[in-house]
């Protein structure tokens, strides 16, 4: 599921009730990452704890089908994208905190214990960022922006996500205001995104196409997309943007109404493990190519790891949601 759209929660909670089916499964399972039934299946495998992997199809399909559940989520864990989303669903209780025990045995590196949140909202298993994405058919080697700022001039050529409908978007969003200031972060971004018709893409397949495409020449995309597709032999490159990297954290959840906690631990337990991070890694996927939080774990052939990261002010980028969601869509999305 390549496609990430991000519904703010408060819109969807007018949704028509959600009718929770009955689960036959140990654990019911939310997601919105493309290796998650991959893993689910290797999890039954090794500890026989069957998994009802429930798959919306997006982060935001995700989202507003938790939404539609209001105050009796149905999942036991969720799985997605972004570490924002989990403070507010923590506020608002449709998550609990991840238990201190879970938390205390995994052995994290040093950007996984940048990444774990000291409300444990969710429990970090890997990480993505944003990063401009180049055509190198279109872009010369010498006009390759190296920062945010760069991409001024390719004003009218650059496509990018809108993030009322993408949950990575919104964190770049988010953290681009933290590193670049909000008043200079918008003026940088009224420069750029000139051309509306590419500057309010639903999803990183749709950047991606559109770079490839030559609609546009550059894009802001999830780095994990645009290695995917270089990996595959496309002439796209991800340039890491001087000020940093906001990271993304694939982050898992705990349903504040699950019953089955034991189980939920042994998920933790199992995804923690090498065999787990073995079977994340099992695909060629936008998901499946994160960089790890775990010692000892290598990432796949192909992805960059020496990142500058910038760890996203989760609280902030809560409050000011709707704000800043209401202002990129008036000024970039038709």
């Amino acid at each position: 599921m390549s496609n990430r759209h991000l519904i703010a929660l408060p819109l969807l909670l007018s949704a028509v009730a959600f009718t929770a089916p009955a689960h036959a499964a140990d654990l019911v399972l939310y997601d919105a990452l493309d290796f998650a039934g991959h893993v689910a299946e290797a999890f039954t495998k090794a500890t026989g704890v069957t998994v009802d992997v429930v798959e919306p199809g997006s982060t935001g399909e995700t989202l507003g089908k938790i939404a539609a559940e209001g105050a009796n989520p149905q999942f036991d864990i969720v799985w997605l994208d972004g570490s924002a989303v989990f403070e507010r669903m923590l506020q608002d209780k449709v998550v609990q905190p991840i238990p201190a025990e879970a938390l205390g045995a995994v052995a994290f590196n040093d950007l996984g214990k940048t990444l774990v949140p000291t409300d444990r909202s969710f429990l970090p298993t890997g990480a993505s960022t944003t990063a401009i994405e180049v055509n190198t058919k279109k872009v010369d080697a010498a006009d390759i922006p190296k920062s945010w700022t760069d991409l001024a001039k390719f004003a009218g050529t650059v496509a990018a996500k809108d993030p009322n409908l993408s949950g990575p978007a919104y964190q770049w969003l988010a953290g681009y205001f933290q590193t670049n200031g909000l008043d200079e972060g918008k003026a940088l971004l009224e420069k750029a995104l000139t051309n509306k018709t590419i500057s309010g893409l639903s999803s990183g397949g749709k950047i991606n196409k559109a770079v490839l495409t030559g609609d546009a020449k550059v894009g802001v995309n999830q780095d994990s997309a645009i290695i995917a597709e270089m990996v595959s032999g496309e002439p796209v490159i991800a340039v890491y943007p001087s000020e940093g990297s906001v990271a993304l954290p694939q982050g898992l959840g705990i349903g504040a109404n699950s019953q089955h906690m034991e189980a939920v631990k042994k998920f933790i337990a199992f995804i923690t493990s090498p065999e787990g991070q073995a079977a994340m890694k099992d695909g060629d996927d936008t998901d499946f190519f994160f960089i790890p939080v775990l010692k000892g774990v290598e990432a796949k052939k192909g992805r960059k790891t020496d990142i500058p990261f910038v760890v996203l002010d989760d609280k902030a980028a809560s409050a000011h949601e709707t704000e800043w969601k209401q202002w990129y869509r008036q000024n970039f999305v038709q």
